[in-house]
């Protein structure tokens, strides 16, 4: 289905009624849908026709299923089943309330630090779980990362993720990944390790806190050349109000070696936080356990709860880092936590 062609809203597909059209991508639509038999509301992402009877696709949503599946961190949206019904491949998911920090960052700006040290901790957690399982996310960015409305974060589409030894899906990681927080020996025929996906996150980071990618080009050529050669950029220099031992968390976190970054996810977060004052370090510490208070009861349970009405401004975000469906919105957002005074 094309960009220009009808949502699918309103119609039904096996035993799932598709409600909403929450995002739609490259590869397909993901929708807010009832399960009839079930009676619960979910998340449903339907790969295209197209797609669905490409074998290197068919096998990279299934990979998105098992990844996901079996890592049960809680900072993973849980995938309750896959499969084909009529010859498409789709993914039934929890519904998040919420919407990926990517909007949240172009409708607010940037981040306080502790609300984006607050965000980076948990995806860390998420990283940190799947790099002990032997797998690599490989597209780690904003798009990727739900925020529900007390900021409790989490990693998603695992459709390019592979296991370290997995050469096939290896190759296909390097061509599909985003450039813009893509580690530079992502770039050449250098061996790619879990360390590409700790560059990444240390380039989320340096967006939460500056509103901006590290390096910014409408050129490939040219954000190539920046991952590789250009010299790692300070977010304290773009926003002053920002404590400067982040541009040492950040230049450790993007290093151009993989050996020279951090050895694990939670080890850049723990810097980050390190890097706060004394009163935001409390103030992050805020964030995480009312993010954890409001949403962890909730993650041993199912069905996930219906989302609220649109006045409440909260529009349910499916688990895919896919462009979000023009009648989306982002939550309001805590003054306390919002982004650093101009």
């Amino acid at each position: 289905m094309s960009d220009e062609q009808v949502s699918r809203a309103g119609s039904d597909f096996g035993p799932y009624h598709l409600k909403r059209l929450l995002g739609r991508g490259g590869m397909g639509e993901v929708y807010e849908a009832e399960h009839t038999v079930k009676e619960w509301t979910v998340a449903v992402k339907l790969l295209s026709e197209t797609f669905s009877k490409d074998p290197v696709f068919r096998e990279r949503m299934k990979r998105e299923a098992r990844t996901a599946g079996r890592l049960q961190e809680p900072h993973v949206v849980p995938i309750h089943d896959y499969g084909e019904i009529d010859g498409q491949m789709f993914l039934e998911m929890r519904l998040i309330e919420g919407t990926d920090l990517d909007g949240v960052l172009k409708r607010f700006g940037p981040l306080a630090p502790p609300r984006a040290v607050a965000i980076i901790t948990q995806i860390a957690s998420a990283l940190d779980a799947a790099h002990a399982a032997g797998v690599m996310h490989r597209d780690v960015k904003p798009q990727n990362i739900l925020l529900t409305r007390d900021d409790f974060a989490y990693l998603v589409d695992f459709g390019i993720a592979s296991a370290t030894t997995d050469e096939k899906l290896t190759q296909l990681g390097t061509a599909v990944g985003t450039w813009k927080y893509m580690a530079p020996e992502r770039f050449s025929n250098a061996e790619v390790t879990y360390r590409a996906d700790i560059y990444a996150l240390a380039c989320v980071l340096y967006e939460c806190l500056t509103g901006s990618p590290p390096y910014t080009s409408s050129s490939a050529g040219a954000l190539v050349t920046a991952h590789t050669m250009n010299p790692i950029p300070h977010p304290s220099a773009l926003r002053p109000g920002i404590p400067k031992g982040f541009d040492a968390v950040i230049a450790r976190g993007m290093a151009k070696k993989p050996e020279d970054r951090y050895a694990s996810a939670g080890d850049l977060a723990l810097a980050a936080h390190d890097a706060l004052s004394d009163p935001d370090q409390d103030h992050a510490a805020t964030i995480l356990r009312r993010s954890q208070e409001a949403t962890l009861p909730g993650t041993v349970m199912a069905p996930p709860p219906t989302p609220p009405p649109p006045a409440q401004d909260l529009t349910p975000n499916p688990a895919l880092g896919s462009t979000p469906a023009p009648a989306q919105s982002a939550p309001t957002w805590r003054p306390d936590s919002g982004p650093i005074p101009a």
